[in-house]
Order: structure tokens, then C-alpha cells, then sequence
């Protein structure tokens, strides 16, 4: 048997070592979930104040946008602010309670940094993605069209991985959302070193357009800028070849693809697919819905942001 004494020296020295202690408890610490939870929202910065993240305002003036970087040892600072609610506030490093909770923290930090990432891939309905949380990097946009266009998208890019690159790359998104109902400022945080973000319309906002349309009493001008195309093949095996270096401008009103009443901005879409038809590398009787869409769809507007370090 040990004496009383030989435990009491061993517990002593395990309690001394919180990485041997770390591993005699890490099947047994837990933390419960919604504690879990709430530490995984705060390393994604929810509910810190915004005077925490922009302290002066002529840092992120209207119609602006600035990058930064999530610093590992802040946030690391911030939870631990957090776990110091439960702790002993004692002076003496070597007591059992401040080893236990070196011994837990990485345990801790690890069940945080799952529930991190599964908050957005939750509310979108997909699997949690793996982040090492080794780079975190980010912007914030203040602007009128975060109020005006609520479902915009955000497609982040690393250095080397934009779509001008030969194997394009997107970035995890952590956290992308306004800060505040009535906010015009949005928050975007992601897994990797951001270079380029594409921030653009709702995908939804795919529509038929034309380039210009101006009125002037009576009088109407329109454009609109076609790519032709020609055909080959059967029809069950049929290629379709574009012509993206010459594109043609039609003029729609000189060939009255306008109705002539009151509502002069209603197309006349039989007369508009008859003029594109006509106008083919080699001229068409018709064109069908699939080509009318190709000629006309235009996509979401969108705008390319580049973090450009000095």
C-alpha cells in the first residue's frame, strides 16, 4: 500500500504538470453545449461591441470598405476573459484549480472552435467544415447597399486562387452578416489569407436586360450588345460555336422593338428575337427560347475588391 505521504507527493507533482494532467482528464472534462456554443460565437466576435472593432468612425467612413486580419492572441485573450468568470482569483501560480485549467483549456478551445464552425454551415444546412482557425482574416463594408440589397453574396479568394487564376479557390465564409437589423454595415470573416472578394447581387437577380434605354418626349434610344453565334451538327448532336471578339450593337428602337402606346418601355419580344436572328454570322428564320436566353440573360451586377498589402 502507498502511504499517505507517497500520494499526496504524487498528486502533487500531477497537479504541477498541467500537460500530464491534460491527459489523465481529457475524457472527462466536458463543457456543456450551449456554454460551448456561446464560446464558439464569441471567437466569431458575436456580441462584441463595434466600438471594439472600428474604436474611431473615421476608420470606416460611409461607402467603404477595410480588410483586416483576426488576431489569434486577442481572441485567445477575449475567451479567456470569459473563462475567468469561474476562476480562483488567487496570486499563488501552483494551486490545483489554475492547473486544472491549463489542463482543460485546449480541450476547451478545441470544442469552441468546432462549434465556430458549424454556426453558419448550420443556418445554410450543410456539413460543418474542418477550420484550423491558423489564419482569419475579413472585412467590413459600410455602405447604403448593405440595407438596399440584403441578399447579397460574398465570394472570397486567396492569393493565386482568384478566377483569373488557372484553379480558382474559394475561401471558407465563417461569418457574413450585418451588424444590427437596421445596420448599414456588414461583417465577413473566413478560413484562410483573403486577397480578392467578389461582392455581388443575389444570385436570384438573373434577368433579361438591355445596355441602354433613354426616353426624350416621344423619342426612345436603346442598345443592346449581342455575341453571334453559329451552329453545326445534327440536331440530337449539335455544337454551337460564339463569336466573343466581335460583339454586334443592335439599335432596338430604329427597328421598332418597342410598343408605340403609352407604355413605351414594354418590349416587343417576337420583333426583338427576329432582329437578333437576323443579325447571326449566318442569319436564322427563328431562334428558340434556349438561344433567346443566351443572347439576352444578363448576369448579377458585381463588384471585385483587392486586399493589396503595401
Amino acid at each position: 500500500m502507498l502511504s499517505r505521504t507517497l500520494v499526496q507527493q504524487k498528486l502533487s507533482a500531477l497537479y504541477a504538470n498541467p500537460a500530464a494532467l491534460s491527459q489523465q482528464v481529457e475524457d472527462t472534462v466536458s463543457c456543456p453545449d450551449n456554454i460551448t456554443a456561446w464560446l464558439g460565437r464569441l471567437k466569431l466576435l458575436y456580441g462584441v461591441p463595434i466600438n471594439y472593432l472600428v474604436p474611431d468612425e473615421a476608420m470606416l467612413p460611409p461607402e467603404s470598405i477595410r480588410f483586416f486580419y483576426l488576431d489569434s492572441n486577442w481572441v485567445d485573450a477575449l475567451v479567456d476573459g470569459a473563462y475567468s468568470i469561474g476562476r480562483n482569483l488567487t496570486t499563488n501560480e501552483d494551486t490545483v484549480s489554475l492547473a486544472l485549467d491549463k489542463a482543460a483549456m485546449p480541450i476547451m478551445k478545441d470544442g469552441a472552435s468546432g462549434a465556430s464552425a458549424s454556426i453558419r454551415a448550420a443556418a445554410l444546412g450543410v456539413e460543418s467544415p474542418v477550420v484550423s482557425f491558423a489564419t482569419i482574416s475579413g472585412f467590413m463594408l459600410r455602405s447604403s447597399l448593405v440595407q438596399d440589397y440584403p441578399g447579397m453574396g460574398v465570394n472570397p479568394y486567396p492569393l493565386g486562387g482568384t478566377p483569373l487564376d488557372p484553379t480558382p479557390n474559394l475561401l471558407t465564409i465563417l461569418r457574413m452578416e450585418r451588424l444590427g437589423p437596421d445596420s448599414d454595415t456588414l461583417i465577413c470573416l473566413v478560413e484562410g489569407d483573403m486577397y480578392r472578394v467578389d461582392i455581388h447581387e443575389a444570385p436570384e437577380a438573373l434577368h433579361y436586360g438591355l445596355d441602354s434605354f433613354e426616353t426624350a418626349g416621344d423619342a426612345i434610344t436603346s442598345e443592346k450588345t449581342i455575341y453571334t453565334f453559329t451552329k453545326s451538327g445534327s440536331p440530337g448532336d449539335a455544337s454551337v460555336t460564339m463569336d466573343l471578339a466581335n460583339p454586334k450593337h443592335l439599335d432596338l428602337a430604329a427597328n421598332n422593338c418597342f410598343r408605340a402606346t403609352n407604355d413605351k418601355r414594354t418590349v416587343k419580344m417576337q420583333t426583338l428575337a427576329n432582329l437578333i436572328a437576323q443579325n447571326q454570322v449566318v442569319p436564322l428564320p427563328a431562334i428558340d427560347s434556349s438561344e433567346m436566353g443566351f443572347e439576352m440573360v444578363e448576369g448579377v451586377g458585381m463588384v471585385s475588391f483587392y486586399n493589396k498589402k503595401s
